[in-house]
């Protein structure tokens, strides 16, 4: 199984902040050398997890549990040049069910993980231009509306362009990405909730004291949904749009934060009889990370909105917390929290009903590196949903489920 985070709404300010500000404290990840090609350098790695799962079928009613081994070899090809940059960050494996409680739990066993790809040209000049690849595996189903576990493939390829006038206090950023959300096909119709988009990006930053900037950021998600089920019905296509304003900055040597307000609207592209209408409302997010020495401590509040099959869309309310430590310059200590508030749609099905649904994700983490380029690692997760969904369409099991994962891990990262 692969853990996830809403990726596409917190992770670009996490580690932007993380980046401008807090860059240059003590190392929490370390790596090895890693070997010479060329002017680069090539970082091999490999990750081996034997995770205990108390629920590796997201199943309501908690049927069984396993044992996985989780296998991720990795590589990093990192070729800076003020011409032509290229990186390449990967760890793709596969996820092992011995079905120690129920043998037919061995057929979870697939195919995960994520690798990105960036190419540059003239990167640090003032006009430059991006190719980017972002791919994920994953059977996770905490944003996906659907009960159950569903293997899919999420792919989206990027074209960026990036404009830096002014010594680099301004910078403009346009991108284009083609993006696909493919469903295995499971017997079950699965294929139906797979999706293909068109997406674009602008963002301005003004970078008016050192480390503060403010921010002006659109995207738009033109989704379509080209599978029907066998009732003959289909998922809502969306035109969505986001725009938000906003500032990330540090007002103190431990201190930063991230405001961001604006507008979203799903502008649904509905079909004759749909009573469904369009998310419209505030969007934004407002976080604040607080660092001294080798300790950060991340909070924050997020209002969003995701496509969704069988519901068009959900509306999200994230509250999140983030805490790591690094100990004795060998030994780092993290854990996270997130609620979500999740409001959905109409659904696409007659008989589909209301729905809001609350999830809760967490866990924690300790890791030794016995060199700077291997660690061992102790990880628990706990993801939870529940829901006051009428489950007219989900079965007697409901669409609630809980899960707990226990894992000892071995990486190295040379």
């Amino acid at each position: 199984m692969v853990w996830t985070t809403n990726k596409a709404t917190m992770g670009i300010s996490f580690l932007l902040l993380f980046a401008c500000f807090i860059g240059g404290a003590e190392q929490v990840y370390a790596r090895g050398n890693g070997i010479q090609a060329g002017p680069g350098r090539l970082h091999p790695s490999i990750d081996l997890s034997l995770v205990f799962d108390t629920n590796p079928s997201y199943s309501s009613n908690n049927a069984f549990s396993d044992l996985i081994l989780q296998m991720r070899p990795g590589l990093t090809l990192e070729f800076p040049s003020d011409t032509v940059s290229f990186e390449l960050n990967s760890k793709v494996g596969y996820d092992y069910y011995f079905g120690v409680e129920n043998s037919n739990s061995t057929n979870l066993s697939t195919i995960a993980g994520e690798a990105d790809l960036k190419l540059g040209f003239n990167p640090n000049g003032q006009f430059s231009f991006f190719i980017e690849d972002v791919f994920s595996r994953s059977g996770d189903p905490r944003y996906s509306a659907v009960s159950g576990r569903f293997d899919r493939t999420n792919n989206e390829a990027k074209a960026h362009f990036q404009f830096k006038p002014g010594g680099g206090a301004l910078m403009f950023d346009l991108a284009y990405g083609f993006f696909i959300d493919w469903f295995d096909d499971s017997g079950v119709n699965a294929q139906a909730l797979s999706s293909y988009g068109h997406r674009i990006y602008f963002s301005g930053k003004w970078k008016f004291l050192p480390k503060t900037a403010v921010t002006i950021d659109f995207d738009s998600d033109i989704r379509r949904y080209p599978n029907g089920y066998d009732n003959g019905t289909k998922n809502i296509d969306i035109n969505a749009i986001r725009a938000t304003a906003g500032m990330i900055g540090q007002i103190s040597p431990s201190l930063s934060l991230v405001i961001k307000a604006g507008y979203g609207d799903t502008l649904l592209d509905a079909p004759t009889g749909y009573t469904g209408s369009d998310f419209r409302s505030a969007i934004g997010q407002a976080e604040v990370n607080f660092q001294v020495g080798t300790m950060l401590l991340q909070g924050g509040y997020l209002r969003n909105f995701q496509p969704a099959p069988l519901y068009a869309y959900f509306g999200q309310d994230r509250f999140y917390l983030r805490y790591r430590q690094l100990l004795a310059g060998r030994f780092t200590l993290s854990a996270h929290v997130g609620f979500d508030l999740l409001d959905y749609g109409t659904g696409v099905q007659a008989d589909a009903g209301e729905r809001f649904d609350f999830l809760l994700t967490g866990g924690a983490s300790f890791e030794y590196h016995i060199l700077d380029w291997l660690a061992l690692g102790l990880d628990y997760r706990l993801q939870a949903l529940f829901s006051d969904y009428a489950q007219p369409l989900a079965g007697a099991g409901g669409v609630e489920y809980s899960k707990h994962a226990f894992g000892f891990r071995v990486s190295l990262d040379y």
